[in-house]
């Protein structure tokens, strides 16, 4: 790569001009060969456009996974007849197929000649008539490593071309892996009669990959950005052309989705297209597969704690080196690269190469919370998760003046929390924090005490976003992965969070009991949509008292007397309304085994609701209660009596 990349293959555009342009036949073919992802494809159909600009007729086939010379005949049939071969002729296109063997005249080279009729009847090879004659044809076999025909019968086929029908046969291929045929040597010596090994060409092969993109910003970034784009591929040792355009692509489609803010700012998409080459290469080249990404955070402390550790201790058995994961190498490799702190974040680039899926929401929140977009207005917490941008001073003020915010309770978001929680973890573990990571687990634990005793303890599920919800559970908030998530107090840590808030939640079940009571007397709709989950009422579900007791057994914390107190103080209509909410909320197969604890509060509420029918007997009231039993409450006591049975089988 070190030559001009656009004169790099040009001696073997010079001798294929030669080559093909002989007025008479050569009596061999051309081999061009080179390894997997080198350009071989890209360059010879670069030269297909050339030979077709020059009158010349050019058939190609590819002979990947072929396994009948029927198949490659279909090819070059498709190729001199598209119309007759095209998807809507399929039928016609058979049946004059099968008519032309004996009748149609091939003009081949454009003389107003009859070239020959379209025979296969030719003896051992059936080769069609169209493929004879021809002065100015070159028939190119690419992926000749890759047919599965016999590859003594392939060459042989194609022998036929260039020894009786005296036909130019450019020949592509791996030849490593065709020499580990033994045959091959010896038929190559009669058939070939010029190798070149075709280099990668990589700066024309990227001007050709941007001129299929859309946008001409991405063309313009791209075309700018050539030499960075080389420059990476060449650190990461890696050829394959193949990769470079499905990088190109991809690159495109993720421009096309970021925020307008981010187009602009060319520092934020280089690193963008390196992150993006750096994961393909290794994703491609087998290093890593997609989940192991949002590890890479990980990986990159541990080799931080490593090294740490091999600077105090003389007494390492190995080698750092000898010690390293391949995710750790990979990090060295990239050493120039974030790679354990991606942009947008390492969980959305796990999903772009795992599921495809790119996730406009989280490019806007990753864009927020982006070392690219700090300002005065940036939390200092944010700041400090972005540690390998600071400078020792900074740093140490940051740290220090973190440390008083969180001693003085300053915090009262979980996610926050969690985020310094985990910073001060990691720091304590490569030895630039004053505190072991047990102090600070302790402190923290108390930090959860304080919020819970001053009622700030927030409900996960019912005072955040949704999306954020879903983010905690997945190790990450406002889209920056949690640090330190490696440690075992980490997880102790969110441990002791969930405890706290059951128990929290659990204290204040009364109260909210209370709330759900009056929602039933003042808006059925409101209760439905507190005890139960239903997705077809369009609201969002990550708002305060929607769905917010449907897996909590809150009904418990009603007394069965004041409820049916309430339910016959109602109209007749919305008295069927709760009795029908009650029922949905346990219609589902998998409900929560925690709502298994309402049964004997069912079982009281239907004691109370025949009691006061049976006061009632002789009268249309007395029928009415009788009926909410026997539609909606008796049929949800057998529900959970079912569930109840298989839980305890």
């Amino acid at each position: 790569m070190s030559q001009d990349q656009q004169t790099i293959n040009s001696h073997i555009e010079t001798y294929l001009d030669y080559y093909c342009g002989l007025s008479h036949a050569p009596g061999f073919a051309v081999l061009l060969q080179g390894q997997w992802g080198c350009g071989k494809t890209w360059f010879i159909n670069k030269y297909r456009e050339k030979l077709t600009g020059e009158n010349h007729k050019c058939l190609y086939v590819s002979l990947y996974g072929m396994t009948s010379f029927s198949e490659i005949e279909d090819a070059f049939f498709q190729q001199l007849h598209p119309i007759l071969s095209s998807k809507g002729m399929a039928i016609t296109g058979k049946i004059f197929k099968g008519l032309l063997k004996g009748t149609l005249k091939i003009d081949l080279n454009d003389d107003g000649r009859d070239d020959g009729t379209l025979n296969v009847q030719v003896p051992e090879i059936n080769l069609p008539e169209y493929l004879k004659n021809a002065d100015k044809s070159i028939l190119i076999f690419d992926d000749l490593e890759r047919c599965k025909i016999d590859l003594s019968n392939i060459l042989g086929y194609i022998n036929y071309f260039v020894e009786h029908q005296e036909l130019k046969v450019i020949l592509v291929a791996n030849e490593v892996e065709l020499l580990k045929n033994p045959s091959y040597q010896v038929i190559k010596e009669k058939l070939i009669g010029k190798t070149f090994g075709v280099s990668l060409d990589f700066e024309g092969a990227l001007e050709n990959f941007i001129t299929m993109t859309n946008n001409l910003a991405v063309r313009t970034f791209l075309s700018d950005n050539t030499e960075l784009t080389q420059d990476l591929y060449k650190k990461a040792e890696y050829e394959n052309l193949r990769n470079l355009k499905q990088v190109v692509l991809d690159f495109e489609r993720i421009f096309d989705a970021l925020p307008e803010k981010v187009k602009s700012r060319s520092e934020i998409l280089q690193d963008l297209l390196r992150l993006l080459m750096a994961f393909s290469i290794e994703i491609k080249r087998g290093v890593m597969i997609p989940k192991d990404i949002n590890r890479l955070q990980e990986e990159y402390i541990s080799g931080l704690s490593k090294r740490v550790s091999s600077h105090q201790s003389s007494s390492i058995a190995k080698d750092h080196s000898e010690e390293s994961t391949s995710l750790q190498k990979m990090l060295d490799r990239y050493s120039f690269l974030d790679l354990h702190d991606p942009f947008p974040s390492t969980l959305w680039w796990q999903i772009f190469f795992d599921k495809g899926i790119l996730n406009e929401k989280e490019l806007e929140q990753s864009t927020l919370s982006s070392k690219y977009f700090q300002d005065e207005n940036t939390p200092d917490w944010i700041k400090l998760w972005h540690f390998s941008d600071l400078s020792d001073d900074d740093f140490e003020v940051l740290l220090r003046k973190i440390e008083a915010d969180f001693n003085s309770r300053e915090f009262y978001n979980l996610g926050e929390i969690k985020h310094i929680f985990g910073l001060f973890l990691m720091f304590s573990d490569v030895g630039i924090h004053n505190r072991t990571k047990q102090e600070i687990l302790e402190s923290s634990k108390k930090y959860i005490d304080d919020l819970k005793n001053a009622n700030r303890l927030e409900s996960l599920t019912g005072s955040v976003p949704l999306s954020t919800a879903i983010g905690h559970m997945f190790g990450s908030y406002l889209s920056l992965g949690f640090q330190g998530m490696e440690f075992t107090e980490f997880k102790e840590f969110c441990d002791y969070i969930n405890e706290t808030q059951r128990l929290s939640k659990i204290e204040k079940m009364p109260e909210a009991a209370q709330t759900v009571l009056d929602a039933m007397q003042t808006d059925v709709l409101k209760f439905h949509r507190m005890i139960c989950f239903d997705s077809s009422y369009g609201k969002d579900v990550s708002e305060p008292k929607y769905h917010e007791y449907h897996e909590t057994p809150i009904l418990n914390y009603i007394s069965p007397n004041v409820f049916i107190e309430k339910l016959l103080a109602l109209a007749h209509g919305d008295r069927r309304y709760i009795f029908w909410a009650i029922g949905d909320r346990y219609k589902y197969e998998n409900i929560n085994d925690k709502l298994l604890e309402e049964l004997d509060w069912l079982k009281s509420v239907e004691t109370l609701l025949l009691e006061e029918a049976e006061r009632r007997k002789g009268r249309l009231s007395s029928f009415c209660l009788r009926l909410l039993d026997t539609h909606s409450l008796r049929k949800a006591i057998e529900k959970l009596e079912v569930k109840e049975g298989e839980v305890t089988k």
